[in-house]
């Protein structure tokens, strides 16, 4: 959510136990949370993509198994292949639909270069089952001229 919490407001009325660190928090949060957030952006402007923010940002992408299998090991990537990582990991975080899917890779850029399909890649097997069809293997590192 946009302001930072990870589960929707409950609009029914429930009692509050306001605990003395409960009200520190609340406190910080009105008074001194952009103050603080302000002190360390200001501390960020020098910070370069290095292997720590990689991995802090794929964290907090919460990238599945799936990233492993597109990519490889993260430790093997060189570091000129962090901005394609946190691509993938992007578009993985919004595969579970085909428009989510394509408007994420229209705003990396990538839309031209994708082909997106209405239909599960899904084979017909004799007897009417389906079965899916093979994985991919690893996306290959991208040509330098």
């Amino acid at each position: 959510m946009r302001d930072g919490s990870t589960r929707r407001q409950s609009t029914s009325p429930q009692e509050t136990t306001w605990t003395p660190e409960r009200v520190q928090v609340d406190d910080w949060r009105r008074h001194g949370r952009l103050d603080d957030l302000r002190v360390l952006a200001e501390g960020a402007s020098g910070l370069a993509l290095s292997r720590g923010l990689l991995h802090a940002l794929l964290e907090e992408l919460h990238i599945s198994d799936d990233f492993d299998v597109l990519v490889g090991r993260v430790s093997r990537q060189p570091a000129s292949q962090y901005p394609r990582l946190l691509a993938i990991a992007l578009l993985l975080r919004h595969s579970w639909c085909p428009q989510d899917l394509a408007r994420t890779a229209t705003r990396l850029g990538l839309s031209r270069q994708a082909h997106f399909t209405s239909v599960s890649r899904t084979t017909r097997r004799a007897g009417g089952h389906r079965r899916r069809a093979a994985p991919r293997t690893p996306l290959p590192e991208p040509r330098t001229r």
